[in-house]
């Protein structure tokens, strides 16, 4: 309907396949604005040297800055496990390191089923 307040209401014959183009269009334009959030995974040992800390640490500002979120996943090998105090110690650093771009969306935690972890996961601010 071209006018629905008027009496008899006016109405136009439309080319359906254009008026289908014309909608496909519109969607194509809306979903450019969108972003899909993806969870990206940053994985490293207990035993990380600072200049790879560096590297991870520019990398996940990288993907916060993209809006994606990030599962930090801090493999504990072996005897690494009496000192899972350590690991949350990386993990408090990491948080802070990255305080100014990101939040905790769920604490370190550890996991000691199958391949033992601990996991926090970061959203951007």
């Amino acid at each position: 309907m071209l006018v629905p307040t008027e009496e008899p209401p006016v109405c136009g014959i439309v080319d359906f396949g254009k008026y289908l183009y014309e909608q496909k269009v519109r969607m194509r334009e809306s979903k450019k604005k969108q972003h899909a959030t993806e969870v990206r995974e940053m994985r490293m040992k207990m035993k990380i040297g600072p200049g790879d800390y560096e590297v991870k640490i520019r990398k996940m500002r990288e993907f916060l800055a993209d809006k994606d979120r990030i599962r930090i996943t801090l493999f504990v090998r072996g005897r690494e496990i009496v000192h899972a105090d350590l690991g949350m110690k990386l993990m408090d650093k990491l948080s802070r390191d990255l305080a100014d771009v990101a939040r905790i969306e769920s604490p370190p935690r550890l996991q000691t089923e199958g391949r033992k972890s601990i996991q926090m996961m970061l959203v951007p601010k």
